[in-house]
């Protein structure tokens, strides 16, 4: 047993944001896999919610004083952040550092590292590339410049990972833009792939008294088909489509009821929307239990996701957790969604009309025994103990090289890769192109 322990850097403790919810799972995968205990470096909030225990075999360290210097005005946070991390990896033998998020994170990480080997311990680097950062810090800021140092952070870790090839060609995109193919050439050599890992929990199937008894709690029929999306009450997630089919469906399909599910902006929008539509429900700030028993309820899964300015899908998380239990889905086809799908008869074009998403509906409900059956041996490849089982792989490598002065390098098509077979090599030129 290879016992790695891992210090992962994430904004927010666990369960405060997607990708705080994905670092906790890859930790507890971790701690099984090393059976040693995983560690997360949080500096956004202390929360009190039980939903926020890390469990067994994670410990998550969070920054809980910040100390202003008056001389020093700009930087108390990454300093203090940095000293926290510092400190979590001495004393607790900590191995390698995975970040979430380059930006901020590339940087502190790779303060420390350089800190730490002045004394002898330089632990290895991992760099996730995540949507946000090619959408936000990347895509958003190649006009201004401020892009452009984001890459020097990134090629100075040890490993360059990205969370879907769509990421990885936007990144590779937005480095070509900056610095040229030279520099894109550079990092596309170095890019690897680490698709997201769903914990245990998520294929769990609720019993049947349970998703009767949510039914009931939700004001859901409890003889109807349910059609659900579950996520970010946000414009992006185009849930004013979903609105617009379920009030299509009222007068032509009555046994369909359609729930709009998750937190956010829009929720009372949302709420009164609902009102008007008869077979439309809107549940907000579902419990984890909750959550699953839904998707666990629901026939098909919805996600319109539309390209908004500054954003767009580069995965779909949501949508693998609804396959996960069975349940096939429906998603636009845009950014990195479609890798969250297994085939063509999951994806909806973009700007599809709602008359249109309804019959797709109706298709996947005639077929949705085989629908669900692919669905589910799709997410079976998507588990947290592969995506730690990944990051031990790379780290392993990584610590082996002889030229540790640049980041690792794997064969484009490396073994990993293979099962994911309609998926091409992340090479610069497939990269989209970026908008300045």
């Amino acid at each position: 047993m290879n016992k790695l322990r891992f210090a992962t850097l994430s904004k927010y403790p666990p369960y405060r944001s997607g990708h705080a919810k994905q670092a906790l799972w890859n930790n507890t995968a971790l701690a099984v896999l090393t059976g040693v205990e995983q560690h997360q470096v949080t500096y956004c909030g202390v929360s009190e919610d039980p939903e926020d225990d890390a469990g067994a075999g994670v410990q998550v360290h969070h920054v809980r004083e910040v100390r202003g210097n008056r001389r020093v005005p700009d930087g108390h946070l990454l300093r203090a952040v940095a000293a926290e991390l510092y400190r979590v990896v001495l004393d607790h033998d900590v191995d390698v550092i995975n970040t979430y998020y380059i930006d901020p994170h590339a940087a502190i990480a790779n303060r420390v590292a350089d800190a730490l080997a002045l004394t002898g311990r330089r632990p290895v680097v991992i760099h996730s590339i995540e949507g946000s950062d090619v959408l936000e810090s990347v895509c958003e800021h190649l006009a201004d410049g401020s892009a452009g140092p984001l890459f020097g952070d990134v090629m100075r870790g040890d490993v360059l990972a990205t969370v879907s090839h769509y990421t990885a060609q936007r990144f590779l995109a937005g480095a070509e833009a900056v610095g040229g193919s030279r520099l894109a050439d550079m990092i596309a050599e170095s890019i690897v792939l680490r698709y997201p890992g769903l914990p245990p929990a998520a294929y769990a199937q609720p019993d049947p008294e349970q998703l009767r008894e949510f039914r009931h709690r939700s004001g859901l029929r409890q003889d109807s088909v349910l059609i659900s999306t579950l996520g970010r009450l946000e414009e992006e997630k185009g849930l004013d489509t979903i609105a617009a089919i379920a009030d299509i469906a009222a007068a032509t399909r009555p046994e369909l009821e359609f729930v709009i599910a998750g937190t956010g902006s829009l929720g009372d929008r949302l709420v009164e929307q609902a009102r008007q539509v008869p077979n439309l429900t809107v549940l907000r700030n579902l419990s984890s239990h909750d959550a699953q028993c839904l998707r666990a309820a629901t026939e098909v899964g919805i996600f319109p996701t539309r390209v908004i300015p500054g954003f767009i899908e580069t995965f779909c998380v949501a949508a693998l957790e609804y396959e996960a239990l069975g349940v096939p889905v429906l998603a636009s086809a845009i950014g990195g969604v479609p890798e969250a799908t297994p085939d063509d008869r999951f994806l909806v074009a973009a700007d599809t009309p709602a008359a249109q998403w309804l019959l797709r509906i109706g298709d996947v409900l005639a077929n949705r025994a085989e629908r669900s059956a692919v669905a589910a041996a799709y997410a079976g490849k998507f588990t947290s103990a592969r995506s730690a089982q990944r990051l031990v792989d790379l780290a392993t490598l990584a610590a082996a090289r002889v030229n540790r002065d640049s980041p690792l390098k794997l064969d484009p098509l490396d073994e990993y890769l293979t099962t994911w077979p309609a998926r091409l090599p992340l090479v610069t030129g497939s990269a989209a192109p970026v908008q300045r």
